[in-house]
């Protein structure tokens, strides 16, 4: 029989053991890395979403494909990984790399909104003086003649690529705004832009960025939004080189978002695509 001395005295040498052998283990890690990613290119994985639930997301609905019964509107979940983060405590987002896009969705009533491509800033502007791309009364802009029922639209889309930050580890991610939240991608660019050390605008991966979630509204309805503020600065080395190797990744053109998904979600629609 094991008395409580004993006891600690196993788990001690059991302790120790464990560190010798992750000390090794460490070793070989970095002898080996980036091994077996020879082969990626830019289709070859995308990055995960952050998204805020809605009341209508899949993840909130009974029934509905991907629901989890622990999902709640305001919360952030991962796309990928499924996380669950509690909107009024947020997480920590080390911004790597921006992004403008326009997001050409199909009209919900004939394919339920889903995802048809993306354009540049300065086609969407040279196609809107050919005629091509027509602006809407209700402000969108359509491929071809406006019609909200029959013809495509662009969503203006303010793509942020950085680190997400939790008590469960450090996770690559994209922070996709539009609609509503374009103001909040405004004022986190606002934000990064004013950061001054020596005199220099710092590397955007240098600041730390809490994001959380507030209830917003208007006349067409009610929504969970993002808050933005800044955190402080990186202080540990390997987040600082981990940001800016992503940021190297994303620069280089090897991930992207994919938005093929974005389809399956009910909240996709133009006010609720966070």
């Amino acid at each position: 029989m094991k008395t409580e001395k004993t006891t600690k005295k196993t788990n001690a040498v059991a302790t120790q053991e464990s560190a010798l052998h992750a000390s090794a283990l460490a070793d070989r890690i970095a002898q080996d890395a980036g091994a077996g990613m020879e082969g990626v290119d830019r289709d070859s994985f995308a990055i995960p979403f952050v998204r805020v639930l809605q009341q209508m997301s899949p993840q909130c609905t009974a029934g509905k494909t991907g629901y989890n019964p622990a999902a709640k509107a305001g919360q952030f979940i991962n796309t990928v990984t499924g996380e669950l983060i509690d909107g009024n405590e947020g997480f920590i987002f080390i911004p790597c790399a921006f992004q403008r896009r326009f997001i050409q969705w199909a009209p919900r009533s004939s394919t339920g909104g889903s995802y048809k491509g993306e354009w540049l800033p300065e086609d969407v502007a040279a196609k809107l003086v050919s005629g091509e791309l027509k602006k809407g009364d209700d402000g969108r802009i359509y491929v071809g003649e406006p019609n909200p029922k029959k013809s495509d639209y662009l969503a203006d889309t303010r793509n942020h690529f950085g680190l997400m930050v939790t008590d469960k580890g450090v996770a690559q991610v994209l922070l996709s705004l539009s609609s509503t939240q374009i103001k909040k991608s405004k004022q986190l660019m606002g934000i990064l832009s004013s950061m001054r050390i020596n005199g220099q605008v710092p590397p955007t991966w240098l600041s730390k960025i809490r994001i959380t979630t507030l209830p917003e509204s208007n006349d067409q309805g009610s929504w969970f939004g993002i808050r933005v503020e800044h955190a402080g600065f990186v202080d540990d080395p390997k987040l600082y080189d981990m940001a800016r190797d992503f940021y190297a990744t994303i620069v280089a053109g090897m991930a992207k978002a994919d938005y093929h998904d974005a389809e399956l979600d009910d909240s996709t629609d133009e006010e609720e695509k966070f």
